[in-house]
């Protein structure tokens, strides 16, 4: 197979494409092109983008992206972080792809995501009435302690200034899945060819590296790295490098270097 020349980064909860600046940059110095979409109406700005992001499938983001994939003159390495790991999943079980690269994803339907870490951050947005028709809010706490944890507090406020609200179906399809008609986060791993690397991280919260782990469970020739002492961000500020450093082993190892 002809060496990718594409890769496309997959945004997480509350996040937009312009978000990956750092790993975009990092991804462009090995020779790629770099795609970074934002996902349905997260462009919108704060309160008039929650209202029409909240009751968003996962099935929305997929046939989105996936739209997106076909204009690409050559099958890509697909890359998400969390949401985005699990979308990722989603999109490259219908395209045809170079690789797959999902960091810190969301539980997949079949896999255990209730870990107490994860329950703590998430479970107030399912104490209310129709939880899968209201917007998932980014809340000080959540995001400060439970998804950036082991950043700075300067990362952590310049980030929070730029955060959107995020789909409350999506969210009920990933708790959920035994409760949703459409599959909407059931994933076919058989259809996935390529190469897959999945990240997980050791102080993760909202993601536990858990779920990481029985996500790379579901491939036969994963491979799974754990990023020392990262939070869920691994992408980010000081745990890029390390995460690149993975990245970039399990490039040459698949001959996937542009």
């Amino acid at each position: 197979m002809t060496s990718p020349k594409h890769v496309v980064l997959i945004h997480g909860t509350w996040g937009t494409g312009d978000a990956w600046t750092e790993a975009r940059a990092a991804f462009e110095a090995r020779g790629f092109v770099v795609h970074t979409p934002t996902l349905r109406h997260h462009e919108l700005p704060f309160m008039e983008g929650s209202r029409h992001i909240a009751t968003l499938s996962l099935r929305d983001y997929t046939d989105d992206l996936v739209q997106f994939v076909e204009t690409l003159d050559s099958p890509p390495i697909v890359a998400g972080l969390s949401m985005g790991g699990l979308l990722s999943q989603l999109v490259a079980a219908r395209v045809p792809h170079a690789g797959v690269i999902a960091g810190a994803p969301a539980p997949a339907a079949g896999i255990w995501g209730g870990y107490p870490s994860t329950v703590k951050v998430v479970a107030s947005h399912y104490f209310q009435a129709r939880p899968w028709a209201k917007p998932f809010m980014p809340t000080w706490d959540r995001w400060a302690k439970g998804v950036a944890n082991e950043h700075s507090r300067e990362f952590q406020e310049e980030f929070y200034a730029q955060l959107k609200t995020e789909s409350g179906r999506a969210y009920w399809e990933m708790a959920l899945p035994w409760l949703d008609k459409s599959n909407a986060s059931t994933v076919d791993f058989a259809a996935i060819t390529g190469p897959i690397l999945v990240l997980g991280a050791q102080n993760d919260r909202i993601i536990h590296r858990k779920i990481a782990r029985a996500t790379a469970r579901r491939y036969p020739t994963a491979k799974y790295i754990e990023i020392p002492h990262s939070d869920h961000m691994m992408f980010f500020g000081q745990f890029l490098s390390p995460t690149m450093h993975h990245v970039d082993n399990w490039l040459r190892e698949n001959s996937l270097n542009p």
